[in-house]
Order: C-alpha cells, then structure tokens, then sequence
C-alpha cells in the first residue's frame, strides 16, 4: 500500500473512532446528568467506547507505519459487524414489525459507517506491502495555499460551533413551553464547544505542515454534523407527510450544523492535499 493511501485510510479510521466516541461521550453524558436515576447505560455503550478507544489508536498508528495493517483491518471487520447488527436490530427490525402503525425515518447513519468500514476492511486486507522507506523530497511550497484554505474552513467551523452553543445554552436558560427542542439538547451544546476548540487545534497545525489526525478528527466532526443535518431533514419530511408540524424553531440551529458540517469535513479533505511530507 503506498504511504499516502495508507495515511489518508488511516484518517478515515479516526473519523470512525471519533463518531463513536461522539456516541460514548454522548451516553456517558446522559447518565451522569439524569436527575431521576432511570437512565440505564446499556451494554452496547460499553461497546462503543472500546470501539472509539481501538480505532483511534488503530489509525494513529497506521499514520506511522504498516505494522499493525492487519490488527486494525480486524477492529474494522468487528465494527462492521456491530454496525450491520446494530442497523439491523434498530432499523430494519423495527420497520419490518407489523404493530406499530407509523414508523419513523431511516436513520442511515449506522449503515453508512459500516459501509466505510467495510471498505477499509478490504483495502487494508487485500492491499500489498510496499517499501515505504523513500520519502517526498520534492519542493512542496505549492501545498501551503490548500493548508490556508483548510485553515479558513477550519477557523470558520470553530465561530460557527461556537455561535451554535450560544444559541443552546440561552435557549435551555431561558426555556418556553412554546419553543421547546425536540431534537436537541444540552449535550449538542458542549460538543459545540469541544468541536469548536478541536477545530481551532486542526487549523493550528495546518498552519505548520498538517495532521493526518487531525484531518481524521475534521472529517469526524463534519460527519456527524451532516449526518445530523440529514437526520432532522429525514424527521421534517416525514412530519409533513403525516400531517405533523415539529420543531420549526430548530431549523436554524440544523441549518447551521450543516454549514459546520460541511467546512469541517472539506478542512479535513484538504489537508491530504496539503499534507507536507518530513525530509530525510
């Protein structure tokens, strides 16, 4: 596998690792802040997190090098079976149930990591060790121009996610029985915030020569943002269908994670543009 496809692979590795530690933290989250005590920290969370802890790791150290190629190619085959089970049993299995008169939206998010995962399962598996010892020496001024674009979208994220927890935190402050969020709440607040900072850290080193990390944590950001977005437009449309009106006043709030969605996931794509090489 050559260098630069092995890296960018491992990326997308973290980004997996990063939406699952989305999950865990959400969850964890839930349980420490649930006043009644009925918030019940099933199983799978346990899953979750030790799957966010594996593919980190996993991705940072195919980053370095091809040791460990077939190590995580088997983190990512387990993942792909939890995620295929966990779209079949959340999913599939509640839509093929026969009681309930009206189903909601297919959340595709599930589906479409394990999708990824599947893929990087094949290409680490099947792909051929190369010798990786000669590095890029050419002139590479010309990456500088896609670091600053990654750096502006960045930059733009981090405000962004930081105007969209302030608009949270007054909203849950000062609530009104006539504008309450249905689907969000005060966890979509903090990880603002923590996206907002993770994102002023990527555009501080692309202001240097880049991360492959820290493009993987970009492109987690940016996909859990859009896969939210689509979530809510899914919920929207299948509202409207069956004569629903529901949260009207989170338009903006979904608008805006699109927006933060889409700077975060293209500050992570050109950071493999602009990735500059070491020198030997």
């Amino acid at each position: 596998m050559l260098r630069k496809v092995r890296q960018i692979a491992a990326s997308f590795v973290i980004m997996l690792g990063f939406t699952q530690l989305y999950s865990f933290s959400s969850a964890a989250y839930g349980y420490f802040m649930s006043d009644s005590g009925d918030y019940r920290f099933v199983w799978n969370y346990w899953i979750i997190g030790l799957f966010a802890v594996l593919l980190l790791i996993g991705g940072a150290m195919m980053i370095q090098n091809d040791r460990f190629r077939l190590h995580v190619a088997i983190i990512l085959l387990a993942f792909t079976a939890f995620q295929a089970f966990s779209v079949y049993f959340y999913q599939i299995k509640t839509l093929l149930d026969q009681t309930e008169d009206l189903k909601g939206p297919f959340n595709y998010t599930n589906l479409i990591l394990a999708v990824i995962s599947l893929c990087l399962f094949f290409l680490f598996l099947l792909s051929k060790k190369r010798d990786e010892s000669l590095l890029e020496t050419r002139e590479q001024g010309w990456k500088t121009k896609w670091l600053i674009s990654s750096v502006v979208f960045s930059i733009s994220g981090a405000g962004l996610a930081i105007f969209l927890s302030a608009m949270i935190i007054k909203h849950f402050q000062n609530p009104k029985v006539s504008d309450v969020y249905i689907f969000t709440n005060d966890f979509d607040a903090v990880f603002a915030i923590f996206s907002a900072i993770l994102l002023l850290l990527i555009a501080f080193s692309s202001l240097k020569k880049g991360s492959y990390f820290m493009a993987g944590i970009s492109m987690g950001i940016g996909f859990l943002y859009l896969m939210n977005y689509l979530w809510f437009e899914q919920w929207m449309t299948f509202s409207i269908q069956n004569g629903y009106e529901i949260a009207k006043n989170e338009n903006r709030l979904f608008g805006i994670q699109f927006v933060i969605g889409v700077v975060a996931f293209l500050s992570g794509m050109l950071i493999f543009i602009g990735k500059k090489e070491k020198k030997y």
